[in-house]
């Protein structure tokens, strides 16, 4: 693992969204028990099948959790972002790690030991709810994911990733944008597919008009047609 020497110089869990819950003073206490470590882009927190278990808070950067299919492709399961939390599986039933973790951009987190993990569950029930509400986002999303895989084609999750992803542009009101796009990569272990298949969806939406792209950003120029076809169904995979 590429762990950067440098670290930054405030140490703060103020931003946790699951440890917003406690008190000032406990959330100091957290803190001191936590090791702090920063990631390159594309250094490995930790794989699937690993015997650890502590609980990540990531403070800075964005990290993807993912996992292989039978075949070796990459299905990402998410991203996590500033607030976030990862790892908390391990911690609560002590098997090896179900995914694996990587940084997407320069990352800076907090490790919180299980044992640790384990008594502040504990000490606070509104803590353990709030862990409890966390994963409960977790499995919601993994149906969601489920359904898609099972009801749409490879273009139309295409589509609908982008969907998920474009943002009210803020300079021409009917438009929509994606910044910055997602590699060709990350958008196919998205959507369940290959980059090759992303790179043909996106090909044939310019040629349509529907999307244009400028430098790092994904301009959704008909947000309608597009909607149409992440639920049309097609015959093209």
């Amino acid at each position: 693992m590429a762990v950067i020497a440098e670290l930054p110089e405030e140490r703060s869990l103020a931003g946790i969204q699951v440890l917003s819950v406690l008190p000032t003073e406990a959330l100091r206490d957290v803190e001191r028990l936590c090791q702090w470590e920063s990631y390159r882009p594309g250094a490995w927190l930790f794989e699937r099948g690993q015997e650890t278990s502590h609980v990540f808070f990531v403070i800075k950067g964005v990290i993807r959790v993912l996992n292989y299919s039978a075949t070796g492709r990459v299905v990402r399961f998410a991203s996590v972002g500033p607030g976030g939390v990862f790892g908390e599986l391990a911690a609560i039933d002590s098997l090896p790690r179900s995914a694996t973790v990587v940084a997407d951009q320069p990352c800076f987190v907090a490790k919180l030991a299980a044992k640790d993990f384990h008594s502040l569950i504990l000490q606070s029930p509104a803590f353990a709810l709030a862990v409890v509400k966390r994963l409960a986002q977790v499995v919601r999303a993994c149906d969601e994911q489920i359904m898609d895989l099972a009801e749409l084609n490879a273009s139309q999750r295409v589509c609908l990733q982008l969907l998920r992803l474009a943002e009210p542009d803020p300079i021409v009101a009917t438009s929509w944008v994606i910044y910055p796009l997602p590699t060709q990569a990350t958008l196919a272990g998205d959507a369940g597919t290959t980059r090759e298949t992303v790179a043909r969806v996106l090909g044939r939406l310019q040629a349509q008009g529907i999307v244009q792209r400028k430098g790092r950003s994904l301009y959704i120029r008909d947000r309608n047609r597009l909607e149409s076809l992440a639920v049309r169904d097609h015959s093209e995979p």
